[in-house]
């Protein structure tokens, strides 16, 4: 039993941690003033300054009919934003994308809504703007400052 639960750690956290080890590499080697070209494009990509949103939600689901227009509200407040949504309950595609996705951040798809932005933690649930808007605002505004992932290359 507790071999099991060793051997899941190992799983769990081998990737965050060599994850790690490759972009402490990355940085000693940009102090250093060398450049690799991934490192190049990743800064130009970085410029660009693009966030691209996965929201995943359930035809029916109160929680997600109120998180739909905020998100809209978003598109129209950062023109740089990119939201994708994708409808789970009735579409078998999406809600396969969705279990992809949950998997690909080390998680499952229990429940939607569900907001996938840069390598973050998915936000599961919508309170309200103020509550769960201000912190899925706060990761897109990272986004774009800083730069981050689209989502979906975590699963391509």
């Amino acid at each position: 039993m507790y071999k099991k639960i060793l051997l899941l750690m190992i799983m769990v956290l081998a990737p965050v941690i060599f994850s790690g080890c490759s972009s402490n590499q990355e940085s000693a080697s940009q102090e250093s003033g060398e450049q690799s070209d991934e490192t190049k494009v990743l800064s130009q990509e970085a410029t660009d300054a693009k966030a691209v949103v996965y929201f995943f939600w359930g035809d029916g689901c109160p929680h997600c009919a109120e998180e739909k227009p905020f998100l809209e509200e978003m598109e129209e407040k950062y023109p740089e934003l990119e939201v994708k949504m994708f409808e789970t309950w009735k579409n078998p595609d999406n809600a396969e994308l969705f279990q992809e996705m949950a998997a690909a951040y080390g998680t499952q798809a229990r429940g939607v809504p569900a907001t996938f932005i840069g390598d973050s933690d998915p936000i599961v649930g919508f309170g309200s703007a103020e509550t769960t808007g201000k912190q899925i605002e706060n990761e897109i505004k990272t986004c774009l400052e800083q730069g981050c992932i689209d989502p979906g290359s975590k699963i391509e």
